[in-house]
């Protein structure tokens, strides 16, 4: 799937949220996964969701689905979505949440970039 053609991550976006990623303590995990349903359901309360906020939303959805059922023992796979679903509860990321048709722009290119990077090898719990 690709990622919504309105933003693209370049290699040095990539490169630089991958050492974020190393860097995330999952010790987060616990404020970030209650902060979520909150973030979505004020984003699904917005008058006119684009299609990049339809797909944000869907994502979102699943990496907080897997993370909320399926036992992940991979250190490395769980600071992935922890960084996605972080990304996207920050307001104040690369493009603040508040600048009106732009602001969630970044986090579904962020999310995405994350679901279609761990989909491969989970693809049987991520469709599910």
């Amino acid at each position: 799937m690709e990622t919504p053609n309105q933003i693209q991550l370049t290699k040095e976006d990539k490169a630089r949220y991958r050492k974020e990623i190393e860097q995330v303590d999952l010790e987060i995990e616990q404020e970030v996964m209650k902060r979520i349903p909150d973030k979505l359901e004020m984003l699904m309360g917005s008058s006119h969701l684009d299609n990049a906020q339809l797909q944000l939303v869907q994502d979102v959805a699943k990496l907080y689905q897997f993370l909320s059922i399926y036992p992940v023992q991979s250190i490395e796979l769980r600071q992935k979505i922890l960084f996605a679903l972080q990304y996207f509860i920050d307001p104040d990321d690369d493009i603040p949440d508040s600048i009106p048709k732009l602001g969630f722009l970044d986090d579904a290119a962020v999310v995405r970039w994350i679901v279609d990077d761990i989909i491969d090898d989970n693809i049987e719990i991520i469709q599910a």
